[in-house]
């Protein structure tokens, strides 16, 4: 076995191979240049004008725009990206992100940080400074190279690596606030990072400070949200070996400290209709909180050999959370909640790729091996005794995957086809590490039963001018979001069996620069016959609360999505995102297919930015958004608690002073300090739909500089 999985290492697959390369993009503000590598989308590093998929890769510049706007650096994406899920601005967690309605794969630096098994925290996506990220690409729609995981798509944040010979020095200092009641409310980020290349080396390293209060609304009212102290470090390496070859590192190592918290207490008020958030009372042990997480990975890159070029890697993702909550009602007063939750993987992979003439076209196909083994667990503890074992949220359990893939590409002319295969095969079991079967819901020891999945895509791509391309595809995804679910008290593993909730995928796009503007349009349609959800446990009705265990049900989703960027003049460029999106989901209770809410379905959504540098040193941002009134219910369903939401428009806007190295600046998020509930927050629960008011104006003031 162990030979075995050595051999299977050796042939293993990379993403973050090639991932310091320049990538082009359809979604950020600068005109883009679409014939640069994108490797996220592809194992092979195909140019964007050859995939027949929608991707968008947002720069370093516009990343930081949107940060001086909004803190959240997901938050931030739907207003570049079409097709992604409005994200609670002051959550940090991504449970509920998605795209195209469906579980995106979060990655940094080609590493998953997505609980996968059991969302409960989901805030990989947080444990990195967003001050360090160097651009974003994001694959919108499932996709098949991936395996289970990226239903929806994937968001890879990519860090900063060295540029040039000369040592280079990045610094920001910002804090933001909001305008009503500013007291607690302040957030300040400090980042500090240094890089060169030295001859056949590179190096750069970074370290964050975050200091994060709680927020107010536009009425200066709490919002669900908690202050924090983080500590981020970075660290990436890189050693040229010549002949092409490249020997790669990067590192992330995050801590975070969670402070006094907001909370809903469970009550409306009967003026408002909104929640009502209180500041809670402290958890007893509350100083033994934390989420800490670290990612690496090793790659290494040979363009010529064996006559193919060759990419392997490594990596390896560890997150430890200890929550130490007071989940507060007005019913039952404090509530104190203690767990330790444990998320790690480690995982391989490669990717062969050769070409082939075939006489005025080429061929070139792609194959290799992914391993991945994936440990979790949930237990709930005793603060206060030791953390001893009190409970499970999920048992201890690990889940293994094996998975080869092969993909060709054809290009004849102005035509490219292409399509693939993927095959995994899945192992796991119950772990004893924690086990006692005197606790309720205890699950036995043992190994599941095994399963597999095959997953397939195809596509084409049709050069209708030299910089526009007309593409259409088919995509099969999958996610295992509910395993750990199914495993809590399971007395015989053996029957549990990994059951990967698969989607189909139809895309029909066009995209391409006509001039100064470079534009995509997109319309998809995706089904699921067996949809990853969840719902009470049927064998604890009327208790005051049930477990959540996995549901399967049909699953329907389409949508329009469209992007556009003008470089109107050598001073003005303008950009804009339009996203439609329509879910509906199986219905056992009624028998029949209903309408997803805001929360899962974006509503029609418009968002149009601006940049404009009046003068050399004073650069302009501003965009607005409008989030279109959903008409999603029938009265029927209405009557029965299902609430179609109000439309929302909300502004921001920057202006920023260059001078020498240093950039000076002020930005403010809902500029207009709207009273509004967030699309996101319009959110269907098992009591009904929650209605909690959003974050009022918020102004950040800073400064960066690049020495």
């Amino acid at each position: 076995m162990g030979m075995s999985i050595i051999t299977s290492l050796m042939a293993a697959t990379a993403l973050a191979s090639s991932q310091g390369d320049s990538l082009g993009a359809d979604a950020t503000m600068p005109h883009s240049d679409q014939a640069e590598i994108v490797v996220t989308a592809t194992r092979s590093g195909s140019a964007i004008e050859r995939l027949p998929i929608s991707v968008s890769v947002v720069d370093e510049e516009t990343v930081n725009e949107q940060l001086r706007q909004n803190r959240n650096i997901l938050s931030g994406l739907e207003f570049i990206v079409p097709g992604l899920s409005v994200q609670d601005s002051e959550v940090r967690g991504s449970c509920s992100s998605a795209i195209r309605g469906r579980a995106a794969s979060f990655q940094i630096n080609g590493v998953p940080v997505n609980e996968d098994l059991r969302p409960g925290s989901c805030t990989g996506p947080f444990t990195i400074s967003p001050f360090s990220v160097e651009r974003v690409e994001v694959v919108r729609g499932g996709t098949a190279l991936y395996g289970a995981g990226a239903p929806g798509g994937i968001i890879n944040l990519i860090t900063r690596r060295a540029k040039s010979e000369a040592l280079e020095i990045d610094a920001t200092l910002q804090t933001s606030f909001n305008t009503e009641r500013s007291r607690n409310t302040f957030t300040t980020d400090l980042y500090a990072g240094i890089g060169q290349k030295v001859g056949a080396f590179d190096y750069y390293v970074g370290a964050a400070y975050t200091d994060g209060g709680r927020v107010r609304s536009a009425t200066g009212l709490p919002v669900f949200s908690a202050a924090y102290e983080s500590v981020d470090l970075l660290t990436a390496l890189g050693l040229d070996l010549g002949a092409g070859q490249e020997l790669r590192f990067t590192g992330t190592f995050h801590n975070e400290d969670v402070g006094p918290q907001f909370y809903p207490d469970g009550t409306v008020d009967p003026v408002s209709g909104l929640s009502r958030i209180v500041e809670v009372a402290p958890h007893p042990q509350v100083g033994q909180g934390r989420d800490r997480n670290v990612t690496m990975a090793l790659s290494y890159r040979h363009p010529d050999l064996l006559a193919h070029d060759v990419s392997v890697s490594l990596f390896y993702q560890d997150q430890s959370i200890k929550q130490r909550d007071n989940f507060f009602t007005a019913d039952f007063g404090d509530d104190f909640f203690a767990s330790n939750r444990e998320n790690s993987r480690l995982g391989f992979r490669s990717a062969l790729t050769r070409s082939y003439p075939i006489g005025s076209g080429s061929l070139k196909t792609t194959y290799g091996f992914d391993f991945t083994r994936n440990d979790f667990l949930r237990f709930n503890v005793d603060a206060a005794d030791g953390e001893v074992v009190t409970g499970y949220v999920t048992p201890a359990f690990y889940l293994n995957t094996y998975a080869p893939f092969g993909q060709l590409e054809l290009g004849l002319g102005r035509l490219t086809l292409s399509g693939g295969f993927r095959r995994e095969w899945y192992s796991g079991a119950i772990e004893r590490e924690g086990f006692n079967p005197a606790l309720p819901r205890a699950a036995t020891p043992g190994a599941f039963g095994k399963s597999n999945l095959n997953l397939w895509n195809a596509g084409a791509v049709f050069a209708v001018a030299d910089a526009v391309q007309l593409y259409a595809s088919f995509s099969q995804g999958a996610e295992l979001t509910q395993l750990g679910r199914a495993a809590r008290g399971a007395t015989d593993p053996s029957l549990i069996t990994v059951e990967p909730a698969t989607s189909d995928q139809y895309e029909l796009g066009l995209r391409g620069d006509i001039g100064m503007v470079n534009f995509g349009l997109a319309v998809y349609h995706s089904r699921s016959a067996s949809s990853s959800q969840i719902q009470p446990d049927p064998s604890c009705a009327g208790e005051t609360f049930c477990p959540l265990i996995p549901l399967r049900v049909p699953e329907r989703f389409r949508g329009f999505e469209a992007n556009a960027s003008w470089k109107a003049t050598d001073t003005l460029t303008l950009a804009g995102v339009f996203t439609l999106q329509r879910g509906r989901v199986f219905n056992e209770d009624l028998g029949r297919f209903i309408a997803y809410g805001t929360d899962v379905a974006v509503p029609v959504r418009v968002t149009g930015r601006a940049e404009w540098r009046p003068v050399e040193p004073v650069k302009l941002n501003f965009q607005m958004t409008h989030y279109g009134a959903s008409s999603f219910f029938t009265p029927t369903e209405q009557a029965i608690g299902f609430v179609d939401t109000d439309a929302v428009t909300l502004a921001s806007g920057s202006v920023s002073y260059q001078a020498g190295l240093v950039e000076i600046y002020i930005a403010a998020d809902n500029l207009f300090d709207e009273r509004y509930v967030s699309v996101a927050n319009q959110v269907q629960g098992q009591g009904g739909f929650t209605f909690m008011e959003a974050p009022g104006r918020r102004v950040t003031v800073g400064v960066s500089g690049r020495f």
